[in-house]
């Protein structure tokens, strides 16, 4: 196995300069109540609308497209975001002209998309993805999972018992009332970064809840639901008719794991892993991380362990880290599926990824135990269409459908 190093392994392969991110996510979680009071009243929403139909936006990046402060590629074969470059496919096969803002030659995030036909002529820029108007105050609250966790379960949604703290004796308060094991996590912030599992004891809790602080100064704490994640992607709207909503996709995730034979220890089993990997898929990494990960499950690398059973290596889920993913929208229950669409309208937004935690997404989460655990505002829609097994999903043509392009 590889030993890791040189990075910091709670980030794992999405490092964030730490200092900086728990600023800002701090100060996002702690003047959120202003903000939205100060953004989202009757006033600025009005004058939101008003600078949207006079195209405000689009009119300034022409403008500095004009003085040279930023740079225009048209060539989708050069952006680097593969969320964008599956909209730019879509929006080719529509007629639609997209391109990508560049600042000194890499690229923002930021794209144009133009249509120009004899029924019609649109323009839009927009950042990450496109988005219908009307997105702002559940945008605005999405990240944060305490917040979430409170208007999916007031809408009778599942979600994990727990709760938020800023302190290691608030920590330690809703530790002690919730089914172990435990999860904890910054209350804000993305891609499982500083996040620990399987927490059965207060000495583990005080470590994990220092690792989560790195990134912001409010943690999650709550029961961990045991199970793949599935990443349910909901798009349409913005609005509370569930006739409005599509599901894109329901990508199932899954972090580095091995099974028992009885006779290879589990060290022994990731080498032999590791010879079998698809290539798009990096080979399992051994480190003092994942060391501790599994002493809290009460194993090592050296045990072997009974034939067939599963053993999780790490926190982390997705190809990056060995793991695997399948796109199970053929095989996801009706049931699941109404309920992704349900807590879309509960939110009200155009477009949202649910991560949501479930045995066996083939039977209702009725008849298991299952819960939304997170929801991202800025999805990797690209995921559907790139899933390692399964039948790919195109995302993007629904975005483009909620914009009526």
């Amino acid at each position: 196995m590889t030993k890791v190093s040189g990075r910091c392994p709670y980030c794992g392969n999405n490092p964030v300069p730490h200092l900086a991110h728990w600023y800002f996510e701090t100060l996002d979680v702690g003047l959120a109540p202003l903000r939205r009071f100060l953004l989202y009243n009757a006033w600025s929403q009005a004058f939101g609308r008003w600078l949207g139909r006079r195209r405000v936006g689009w009119r300034a990046a022409r403008l500095c497209l004009r003085l040279g402060l930023v740079r225009q590629n048209f060539d989708l074969a050069k952006c680097k975001v593969r969320r964008a470059q599956v909209l730019w496919e879509e929006a080719k096969r529509r007629g639609i002209v997209m391109s990508e803002l560049t600042l000194f030659g890499k690229g923002i995030d930021v794209y144009l998309a133009e249509k120009t036909a004899a029924a019609e002529d649109r323009a839009l820029i927009f950042s990450g993805l496109p988005r219908p108007d009307g997105s702002g105050p559940t945008l605005d609250m999405m990240d944060d999972k305490l917040l979430l966790k409170r208007r999916l379960a007031a809408a009778g949604l599942p979600v994990p018992q727990g709760g938020a703290a800023w302190t290691v004796g608030g920590a330690l308060k809703i530790f002690r009332q919730v089914q172990k094991p435990v999860i904890v996590k910054p209350r804000s912030g993305s891609r499982g970064r500083h996040t620990t599992t399987f927490i059965f004891s207060e000495n583990d809790l005080r470590r994990a809840v220092k690792v989560a602080k790195q990134l912001c100064s409010s943690v999650v704490v709550e029961q961990q639901l045991l199970g793949p994640v599935y990443r349910a992607t909901v798009i349409g709207g913005p609005g509370t008719n569930l006739r409005e909503y599509r599901l894109a996709g329901v990508l199932r995730g899954d972090g580095p794991q091995v099974t028992g034979d009885g006779r290879h220890s589990i060290g022994e089993l990731v080498n032999l892993k590791n010879q079998e990997l698809d290539a798009r898929v990096k080979k399992i990494q051994a480190s003092p991380e994942m060391d501790l990960f599994l002493s809290r499950q009460g194993l090592a690398l050296s045990l072997i362990v009974p034939a067939g059973q599963l053993v999780s290596l790490s926190e982390k889920v997705g190809l990056g880290y060995g793991g695997s993913s399948s796109e199970d929208f053929d095989i996801c229950h009706p049931d699941n599926k109404e309920l992704f669409l349900r807590a879309a309208a509960a939110l009200g937004d155009s477009i949202v990824g649910f991560d949501f935690m479930i045995p066996d997404i083939a039977i209702s989460w009725k008849q298991q135990k299952c819960g939304f655990i997170e929801a991202n505002s800025l999805p990797f829609i690209n995921l559907h269409h790139d899933p390692l097994k399964g039948t790919p999903r195109n995302a993007a043509a629904l975005v483009w459908d909620s914009l009526g392009w």
